[in-house]
C-alpha cells in the first residue's frame, strides 16, 4: 500500500532529509512539502496526502494552526507533529486538536519511519520523553484524583501499550 506524505517544515534542509529519507522507502511517497501553513488547504486538496508530518514552529502560519485547519476540512488525514522540543503546552495543544502523534526532530530516523508505520496502522505515535510528559500530566495534583478508578486504569493501559510499541 503506497501512503501519500506531505511535508511542513520551514527548515529547507529538513525537508530535504526527511524526503531522502522517506524516498528509501518504496511504500511511503512525498507528494508535496511546504514551508509553512499558509496554503494548507489548498495543499491539501491538490496533493490529498495520508499523512502530513507538520513541525510546529513556523512562521506565518504554525504547524498547530495548519493541524487544526486539516482537521477540521479532513479528519481523516493523520497528522504527525514534530518539533526540536517537548514543550508541554504544544503537546497538548496538538493532541487535543486531533495529532495522531507527536515526535521529536532529534529523534533517529529509524524511530520516524516507526512513527509513520504507528499511525498508518492506527496508533498513536510518541516519542518516549513525550509520552512520559502526558503521563504526568495526568497523575493527581492533589490527593484527589479526578479520574474514577476505571478511567485510571483503561488511561493507564492504554499509555501501557503505546510505550511498548515505542520501546
Amino acid at each position: 500500500m503506497l501512503i501519500r506524505i506531505f511535508i511542513y517544515d520551514d527548515s529547507h534542509e529538513r525537508r530535504d532529509s526527511l524526503k531522502a529519507l522517506l524516498s528509501l522507502n518504496d511504500e511511503l511517497k512525498v507528494v508535496g512539502e511546504a514551508k509553512n501553513c499558509t496554503n494548507v488547504l489548498t495543499d491539501v486538496e491538490t496533493s490529498y496526502p495520508d499523512i502530513v508530518l507538520m513541525d510546529i514552529n513556523m512562521p506565518q502560519v504554525s504547524g498547530i494552526e495548519g493541524l487544526k485547519l486539516i482537521k477540521t476540512n479532513y479528519p481523516n488525514i493523520k497528522v504527525l507533529m514534530q518539533t526540536a522540543f517537548d514543550d508541554s503546552d504544544k503537546i497538548f495543544t496538538s493532541i487535543k486538536n486531533g495529532a495522531s502523534g507527536y515526535i521529536l526532530k532529534s529523534d533517529k530516523p529509524q524511530r520516524i519511519l516507526q512513527a509513520i508505520d504507528e499511525v498508518v496502522s492506527g496508533g498513536a505515535a510518541m516519542n518516549p520523553d513525550i509520552a512520559q510528559k502526558v503521563l504526568e500530566y495526568f497523575k493527581p495534583k492533589t490527593i484527589e484524583n479526578p479520574l474514577t478508578p476505571k478511567e485510571t486504569a483503561v488511561l493507564a493501559s492504554v499509555f501501557s501499550r503505546t510505550l511498548a510499541k515505542i520501546l
